[in-house]
């Protein structure tokens, strides 16, 4: 494997763990106003997609760097068989 190779992948990597971090953040602040709006332990499913809808209303910085960082991994993603043809 060549250096931009390792490079590429350590950067993919980084973008990735940035990602699910953020995800993983916002799930958690989802869940935690559903179960605030609800009441209950365990909301339902359309309590979920609720408190989803708020979240993304009352968080818009972090929805905003979750959709950028959600598009910079899709085109690394997209871009891995392209470099891997043109850097076998």
């Amino acid at each position: 494997m060549t250096v931009w190779g390792v490079v590429y992948l350590v950067v993919q990597g980084t973008v990735f763990a940035l990602w699910a971090f953020q995800m993983f953040r916002a799930l958690f602040q989802a869940r935690r106003i559903a179960v605030a709006n609800s009441g209950k332990m365990w909301p339902g499913p359309f309590a979920a997609l609720a408190a989803l809808r708020d979240w993304a209303r009352s968080h818009p910085r972090e929805r905003n760097q979750l959709l950028v960082t959600t598009a910079v991994l899709f085109l690394f993603i997209a871009l891995g068989p392209l470099r891997a043809t043109l850097y076998p």
